[in-house]
């Protein structure tokens, strides 16, 4: 391979690489703001789930068995 072509080369696949690399950081930074939102929602909804299920057994254990 003649050196002109090598240096070519090079060059091309370095500026295609930062063409892409265009905005990662943003990118990065946004989906881990989206993953700490997702993550809280998740846990308010298993927080729900649990108190709604204690609530549940409360009500449950306050009825008397028919006998």
């Amino acid at each position: 391979m003649k050196t002109s072509t090598l240096i070519l080369a090079g060059l091309m696949t370095l500026t295609s690489a930062a063409a892409f690399a265009e905005g990662g950081a943003e990118r990065s930074k946004q989906f881990y703001a989206n993953f700490n939102f997702i993550q809280e929602q998740a846990q308010e909804k298993a927080e729900q789930t649990a108190s709604s299920d204690v609530k549940q057994l409360k009500a449950d254990d306050t009825q008397q068995p028919k006998s």
